[in-house]
C-alpha cells in the first residue's frame, strides 16, 4: 500500500479529534500487519469505494469509547446504547470523509459508506490478504487504532 493513501489520514484525525473533543491527538506509530486483526471493545468500520477500494477500521477501548461518548453526547450514555454508538461512528465517519476529500484532491477519487459498528471485541476480521497499515494515536483518554488498507482498484 502506497504511503500516499496513508497519510491523507494523518492531519484529518489530528484535526477532527482535537476540534470534536477539545484532547490533544499524536501520532505514536504506522506499521504494516496482518490482514487479520481482532476487534477491540467498540470497532467502527467506514468503506471506501472507487479508486481506492477497502475498509478502515477504528479501534476503540472502552477507556477511549466512554470519554468520547461524554464528550459528544454531553452525558452519561451506556457505551451499547445507539447514542453512544452513534457519537464513536459520526467521528470515525468525520475523520474518513475528510481523508476521501484530501485523496480525491489527490487524484484518488473515492466516497464513503456510513459507519458499521462492532460492539465486542475478540471478532476476527479479514481483509482477504490485502495489505493493512495500523496506525496508533496517543491521546489522553487511551490510543486511538486505525487500519488503512485501501489497494488501489
Amino acid at each position: 500500500m502506497k504511503q500516499e493513501y496513508v497519510n491523507p489520514f494523518l492531519s484529518p484525525a489530528k484535526l477532527v479529534w482535537e476540534r470534536e473533543l477539545g484532547l490533544p491527538l499524536e501520532l505514536s506509530s504506522v506499521s504494516a500487519v496482518s490482514h487479520k486483526f481482532t476487534t477491540e471493545d467498540i470497532t467502527a468500520v467506514i468503506g471506501v469505494s472507487g479508486e481506492l477500494l477497502g475498509n478502515i477500521p477504528y479501534g476503540f477501548s472502552q477507556t477511549i469509547a466512554r470519554g468520547i461518548i461524554d464528550i459528544m453526547a454531553g452525558t452519561d450514555f451506556e457505551l451499547d446504547s445507539e447514542m453512544a454508538l452513534s457519537a464513536l461512528g459520526e467521528l470515525a465517519n468525520t475523520i474518513t470523509g475528510n481523508a476521501a476529500t484530501e485523496l480525491s484532491g489527490n487524484g484518488f477519487a473515492c466516497n464513503i459508506t456510513p459507519p458499521v459498528l462492532i460492539q465486542f471485541s475478540g471478532t476476527e476480521i479479514s481483509t482477504l490478504g490485502r495489505p493493512q497499515l495500523l496506525v496508533v494515536f496517543n491521546s489522553e483518554a487511551d490510543d486511538l487504532n486505525v487500519r488503512v488498507s485501501l489497494p488501489e482498484e
